[in-house]
């Protein structure tokens, strides 16, 4: 009989830029799978909107902000990590009996799944549960033709969710599938994720865990190397600790920068009264048509004559998605958007994100 695993159970939620990641875990949250989860927040940028999206929604938590967990954020997640389990023991937060992990949309799995096996404290108290990774319907295509890490996303998938389908036809969705299932067996995984679907963030939690319940014990995915397309090379750097390249690529974490292993870097953009929010969707798409795919994603809370709003952009939609901000605000709130853009970046783009007051938070 194999002995009851009493580690805490670790559900590493991925999926690319806009794919849907945190409308699904804030609604998980109110499901009793997940109601007393831990949570690890990451985002690529110092001003977090996830973490406030998800304010609330548990008393375990934890972010690590302006770095990617799976390259220059690999320390941080321990440090989370750790924090979390001795809160947990000396009774400081509430005793959780799983933990969260939400990624920023550019991190890769094998590499966090990597560091949890690891590091001998971590394995101790932790064991990885399952790699979710969301894949947004409507631009999914795209992501995964132009993007290498949706695609590392893909293959480290233990269940493989399907989001926003309500923005596509059946045809579109059929068509889809046929295609990503297609991909994965050109990737010759040693077992491809189960594919579920989801409109609306209204896949339930319940059906997730019956997902993942049903792969088989000995297989995690999540470190499994492709045999086609998406071979990496693992690569342990004491400044930032374990990350991804592929063989030949040039990586700026391997020759000692403080750059981050993915092409992007987040900046932040101040938008507050006296400014409408039709004036505020004016700006988006105007910024929108001067970068064009050198913008990988912009999201915020912005404060307008007019209230407060959500705002977000993912890559490929060619129209930003507001809606109000119900969101409690306080005398730290900043009204404005991170914005997640290519780390090569025209001359052109960049002298016109400087004139607009877009910089990073530092600058």
């Amino acid at each position: 009989m194999t002995p009851l695993d009493k580690r805490i159970p670790v559900y590493l939620l991925t999926g690319y830029l806009g794919s849907g990641k945190t409308s699904l875990l804030k609604s998980w949250l109110g499901q009793d799978a997940f109601k007393e989860a831990a949570l690890v927040i990451n985002e690529l940028g110092e001003v977090g909107l996830d973490n406030q999206l998800l304010s609330g929604a548990t008393e375990s938590a934890a972010l690590v902000a302006s770095a990617c967990v799976c390259c220059t954020g690999l320390p941080g997640l321990a440090e989370a990590l750790e924090d979390l389990f001795w809160a947990r023991l000396e009774r400081r937060m509430p005793r959780f009996p799983n933990l969260v992990i939400e990624t920023t949309g550019l991190a890769e799995p094998g590499p966090v799944a990597e560091a949890l096996r690891s590091s001998d404290l971590l394995n101790e108290r932790y064991r990885l549960a399952g790699v979710i990774t969301c894949l947004s319907a409507s631009t999914a295509d795209a992501v995964l033709k132009q993007h290498a890490e949706a695609r590392a996303q893909l293959a480290g998938a233990d269940v493989l969710i399907v989001t926003k389908t309500d923005l596509v036809s059946a045809d579109h969705l059929a068509a889809l599938t046929a295609r990503v299932q297609h991909q994965l067996a050109h990737l010759e995984l040693e077992q491809p994720p189960h594919l579920l679907t989801s409109a609306q963030a209204r896949l339930s939690a319940d059906d997730l865990l019956e997902s993942l319940a049903l792969r088989a014990p000995s297989v995690n995915p999540a470190v499994q190397t492709p045999a086609k397309d998406l071979a990496f090379t693992a690569v342990s750097s004491p400044t930032h600790g374990l990350h991804l390249h592929k063989p030949g690529e040039h990586c700026a974490i391997c020759e000692g920068t403080q750059a981050s292993a993915h092409a992007a870097q987040a900046l932040w953009w101040p938008l507050a009264s006296p400014l409408g929010i039709e004036e505020v969707s004016a700006h988006v798409q105007m910024l929108q048509s001067k970068l064009g795919s050198e913008l990988l994603r912009l999201k915020g809370r912005v404060q307008t004559t007019d209230g407060r709003y959500v705002v977000q952009l993912a890559p490929f939609e060619t129209q930003a998605e507001v809606c109000a901000d119900e969101l409690p605000w306080s005398d730290t709130t900043r009204s404005g958007c991170t914005v997640i853009v290519s780390s090569q970046l025209s001359a052109g783009s960049a002298q016109w994100l400087a004139q607009h007051g877009i910089s990073s938070l530092g600058a």
